[in-house]
């Protein structure tokens, strides 16, 4: 018999892990924000403690609007290429610490156009940070292009077809994200249809703010993956549409406590779905905004419903399953993770 690892926080955080829900702007450093800050001369309170509450949402915030209001302050200093490198070599090495072998961030690039860059130029300058951060750490990063839904459709397809300029540079998908309660999926549907044109998957945020018709649109329209889901709790023909696609379920615990998208961890609809043999997979959503790794949510689940190495296993292929990337890049994470298997099975 192999000697079993205990499952702890240090020895969660060495298994090789696979995120692929993760918002750049929600999850920057404090240290990052402070060189990003010292490009344009931008004053941030001296106290880390201070500026960290003005960067994370206690867990107590009243709303998916209200926990957005913590990224202000970021997306004001992502409006330069050398703020924007700085933000993507820092993704890349806070990934590292967490001990991921994949990661999969997103971002919306019309949010740094305010002081004049261009789509390209945010793109191009986000994925050069990527790049050297991933030449630096070894870690594989890819990036998934969002629009917001709060803009003109015309604006949005702009964006994705922009996105698909990269498509063989590191952008590996498309989303839409912002408000879904007043912006739902079935409003998106003629630029979803012009990001598949462009040949790139999508994921899409759905039953989060808004209620579970959202994932079944989403569905429909063609969407890989479901960035949360979680109001396909208790509804088992949504529940069975998303297993008959083969779709991968980006669930984020700690943020959809936060935003009230599920009341407290105990109703987080994790063994539900599961159970149901949903593509699970784990994610932070956003590191800095909700104060979490994804160390931290793997240990948080492990204390809510008992996830276990076994199951940690069964997420973590899920993903790499989910992954937009060839399948031979897959099979070598997979290498890994079945690697990692023999000490903790």
């Amino acid at each position: 018999m192999p000697n079993v690892k205990p499952f702890t926080k240090e020895n969660v955080q060495e298994y090789p892990k696979v995120e692929l829900h993760c918002h750049l702007d929600g999850s920057l450093s404090l240290a990052a924000l402070r060189k990003m800050a010292a490009v344009t001369g931008t004053e941030l309170p001296a106290d880390d403690a201070a500026l960290h509450d003005l960067t994370t949402a206690p867990l107590e915030t009243d709303s998916l609007i209200d926990y957005l209001k913590r990224f202000q302050i970021v997306t004001d200093l992502m409006q330069t290429t050398e703020q924007l490198k700085i933000a993507g070599y820092d993704m890349v090495e806070t990934a590292a610490k967490d001990g991921i072998i994949y990661l999969e961030t997103r971002f919306a690039p019309q949010i740094s156009t305010a002081k004049g860059l261009s789509l390209d130029d945010v793109i191009a300058a986000l994925l050069d940070g990527l790049h050297a951060g991933s030449a630096h750490f070894g870690i594989p990063v890819n990036a998934i292009v969002c629009a917001m839904r709060d803009r003109p459709l015309d604006e949005c397809i702009t964006i994705f077809e922009t996105a698909a300029k990269f498509k063989n540079q590191g952008v590996v998908g498309l989303d839409f994200a912002g408000d879904e309660y007043n912006h739902p999926a079935l409003e998106l549907a003629p630029a979803v249809e012009a990001g598949l044109a462009t040949g790139l998957p999508f994921t899409l945020h759905a039953g989060e703010a808004g209620p579970v018709d959202n994932v079944a649109v989403s569905l429909t329209l063609g969407a890989k993956r479901i960035g949360h889901g979680v109001h396909m709790s208790g509804f088992p023909a949504t529940i069975a549409q998303a297993k008959r696609a083969g779709a991968t379920i980006e669930m984020c615990p700690t943020s959809n406590v936060q935003t009230k998208a599920v009341d407290g961890y105990a109703n987080f609809p994790l063994a539900e779905f599961l159970s149901a043999g949903l593509k699970v997979t784990l994610n932070t959503d956003d590191r800095t905004v909700s104060d979490v790794t994804l160390t931290g949510e793997i240990m948080k689940m492990h204390e809510e419903f008992g996830l276990n190495w076994s199951l940690l296993e069964r997420v973590t292929l899920n993903a790499i399953d989910g992954a937009f990337l060839p399948e031979v890049q897959k099979e070598q994470l997979r290498a890994k993770v079945r690697a990692a298997a023999i000490v903790t099975a």
